[in-house]
């Protein structure tokens, strides 16, 4: 392993993290925030100097990263800059407990948007932008942010790229894997800006709208009122933020597709027919089970659509108490929970094109039952899918399993309500944010469930394997 190149890029990346703490900083002038909550932004990133600068005066002798080194990357990365990102809460005392403002920071970086505040407006302006912010950071990857503006451009840092990107197979739009980080970034940032504004335009305050737009933005779901969304009260807001959340649960390489206009190869890609007709299906069938809570079937129809956009694309923004819903519809979102956005998007879950994968690869199955001598191919947009890739999204499926089962188990020794359980572990392991079953936030786990479901985010967000390495003893040997 080569460990100086490991330690070198990790140092660059605290250094990064400690440019990044200058938004909050700003923040907390403009809004004459106290003394103590500057000192204790000015700290952090203090400490994220001293530790990023030594540990770049001495340059690794080979810049290579392979694909372990890679991994190990990317997993420490998401770890190191939540620990440190959560310094500022604990320095405050706005979230004195080490492991609450880890979780929390972590599910701002994996835009997961679960909180263990029962009220937000504990948060100062300052931290409470901090927190959103690292929505919009992590929303495209860290790694990806880092590499997009990073002076080296070595195609080793394809190994760093390959293992933060979501999604079954990794593809560039350009040759140059820098200018691919580059380009994914301005689409993503600009449609961040254009979302703002719009936002500020229809009547949402300018700090609101910057937070809410993060929020969408990066499908996490942190807000600045605890009524989220609702605290608006205008049916305008509520569906442009329904339609936001959509367009940034899409693969950016799509977008990309526009920019050079390739329509027909945009809109004839499978994976985003298919999210579309699952999002307006599951919309339909909840908007018809749930219609008759509402005043009219307009507002039911616009709850429902919501309520699906938030969970599909895991952004979890929050608009009506769902303990309230039929089982029916409280089930549809549980398997929105798992299902997830568009590989390459922001948004968290299995992803839907390994569950276009896996519906491909069970009828093939069942059709060589009826034909055991014919050859079975299985293509994705007219092309054909590698029995590697294949094999690949079925072992993930198995692991993805077995973790998910293994935290649904953990959860049980602090509450016994399955719903709540089975919701909380899909909630951090997909990326979502809210609980089922219950109007309660994170805080009702045990800070030893907090840290497992910590991992299981930042797990979520790097697709499993990059967290996973980390407590292999192998991963760590010379070999």
């Amino acid at each position: 392993m080569n460990k100086s190149m490991v330690r070198f890029l990790l140092s660059k990346l605290l250094l990064i993290e400690a440019a990044l703490l200058l938004v909050p900083l700003i923040v907390a002038f403009i809004y004459q925030e106290s003394f103590t909550i500057i000192f204790s932004i000015l700290t952090t990133m203090a400490i994220l100097i001293l530790l990023g600068s030594i540990g770049i005066i001495f340059k690794p002798k080979n810049y290579h990263i392979y694909t372990k080194e890679g991994l190990l990357i990317v997993a420490l990365c998401w770890v190191l800059w939540s620990f440190f990102g959560a310094l500022p809460f604990i320095f405050t005392g706005q979230i004195p407990n080490i492991i609450d403002a880890f979780f929390e920071v972590s599910s701002g970086f994996t835009t997961t948007g679960a909180t263990i505040l029962p009220d937000v407006s504990v948060l100062s302006h300052s931290l409470l932008f901090w927190r959103s912010f690292t929505h919009l950071i992590g929303g495209m990857g860290v790694l990806v942010f880092a590499l997009a503006i990073m002076e080296n451009s070595k195609n080793s840092h394809l190994e760093v790229m390959r293992a933060e990107v979501p999604g079954p197979v990794f593809g560039k739009v350009v040759s140059k894997l820098k200018n691919t980080a580059q380009i994914l970034y301005i689409i993503y940032l600009i449609m961040f800006a254009v979302f703002a504004i719009i936002l500020w335009s229809v009547g949402m305050p300018l700090y609101d709208s910057l937070v809410t737009a993060m929020g969408t933005a990066g499908t996490g779901g942190f807000t600045v009122f605890n009524d989220g969304i609702a605290h608006y009260h205008s049916s305008l807001i509520t569906n442009l933020v329904s339609i936001g959340m959509l367009l940034f649960g899409v693969n950016f390489n799509l977008y990309y597709l526009l920019l050079i206009r390739k329509f027909k190869t945009f809109f004839g890609d499978e994976e985003l027919r298919t999210y579309i007709g699952i999002a307006l299906l599951a919309t339909l069938l909840i908007w018809l089970n749930v219609g008759g809570q509402f005043a009219t079937a307009k507002e039911g129809l616009e709850i429902s659509f919501f309520q699906v956009s938030t969970t599909m694309t895991t952004t979890g923004f929050g608009i009506t108490n769902l303990t309230t819903w039929p089982l029916f519809s409280q089930f549809i979102l549980l398997l929105l929970m798992f299902l997830g956005g568009s590989a390459g998007s922001t948004a968290g879950g299995f992803k839907v094109m390994r569950v276009l994968i896996l519906s491909k690869i069970a009828k093939n199955q069942v059709l060589s039952s009826l034909y055991p001598n014919r050859v079975m191919s299985l293509h994705i947009n007219q092309q054909s899918l590698d029995k590697r890739t294949q094999h690949s999204v079925l072992k993930y499926l198995a692991i993805y399993l077995l973790i998910f089962i293994s935290l649904v188990l953990i959860l049980t020794l602090d509450n016994n309500n399955l719903m709540i359980v089975t919701s909380a572990a899909a909630s951090a392991f997909n990326n979502i944010g809210p609980i089922l079953g219950t109007d309660k936030t994170f805080a009702i786990f045990s800070p030893f469930s907090k840290l497992v479901l910590s991992f299981a985010m930042i797990a979520g967000r790097l697709e499993i394997y990059p967290m996973l390495l980390l407590f292999i003893p192998k991963t760590w040997s010379k070999t």
